[in-house]
């Protein structure tokens, strides 16, 4: 058969390469989406605030319902002095099996200029069976700036009976302050290669969650209060440690979705009070 024929008869799979990026400004007391571009899937939308409060609050879409193998998300984030920005993912993430055997992977930059704060506010990363999935998240901002950041990852399509059959995980997160690395978090799980019943791993547990905080504020926090507010629900195993004075970290490990998101989010909005 001619190659031409061929390549009408066997097309090559088009990839979506997913781009969002959005500059904040602060103006005239409130905080304002000025430049954004979106290549579908990725969207995002027109600020939302809470009344006088001067924090925009965008949601960021992805049309295209998951990513396939191939796929890649780029989402760039940036915050001038004294802006105030809460965003929210849509939906879960959902990635899909991996036919091919290519990653699909994601990138998220984000830069706070002085005086800026930065609510991520969590959603699940669902890796389906055979997916393989990258994310590289880069966060870099100044001493007086302020970011609390959340995520939950998932086994699978639990429901379906989907536990940990996916092929690769990968997850890499840097937080910068003025320069300076303060926290690296690296995140690779290989189910078919690992025992995730060993000590020391997930044991018992399905689900992982994360919340980061980053504040020049965080000294009014007490490390054993929060200790004591993480451990209300006594069917998650949770953990606070404070990585510099102005950093702290928060993980979850749990059998199910619902109470991780339902403590995660409480304890989000517990820390986002005080700061």
């Amino acid at each position: 058969m001619p190659k031409q024929l061929k390549k009408m008869f066997n097309p090559s799979k088009v990839n979506h390469f997913g781009k969002l990026e959005m500059a904040f400004e602060s103006r005239r007391g409130y905080t304002r989406l000025v430049h954004v571009y979106q290549q579908p899937p990725l969207k995002a939308s027109r600020e939302l605030y809470e009344g006088n409060h001067p924090a925009a609050t965008v949601f960021i879409m992805e049309s295209s319902g998951g990513m396939v193998a191939g796929d890649r998300n780029e989402i760039t984030v940036t915050l001038a002095p004294d802006s105030q920005v809460k965003l929210k993912q849509q939906s879960a993430l959902k990635i899909y099996p991996s036919h091919n055997g290519e990653f699909c992977t994601q990138a998220i930059t984000v830069e706070l200029a002085e005086q800026a704060r930065l609510e991520w506010l969590p959603e699940v990363t669902i890796p389906f069976e055979r997916a393989k999935f990258q994310v590289h998240t880069t966060i870099r901002m100044k001493e007086s700036s302020t970011l609390i950041w959340g995520e939950i990852v998932a086994p699978g399509r639990e429901m379906r009976g989907e536990i940990f059959d996916y092929q690769t995980f990968q997850s890499k997160y840097k937080i910068y302050v003025e320069d300076t690395l303060i926290a690296y978090d690296s995140l690779q799980f290989k189910p078919q290669e690992m025992n995730f019943a060993e000590i020391g791993l997930l044991e018992k547990a399905r689900y992982i969650g994360s919340l980061w905080i980053v504040s020049p504020s965080v000294n009014k926090l007490q490390i054993r209060d929060l200790q004591d507010q993480i451990q209300q629900e006594k069917s998650l195993q949770a953990s606070v440690t404070k990585l510099t004075d102005q950093a702290i970290h928060c993980r979850w490990l749990a059998k199910e979705q619902r109470t991780l998101h339902k403590e995660i989010n409480r304890m989000f909005e517990y820390i986002a009070a005080l700061l």
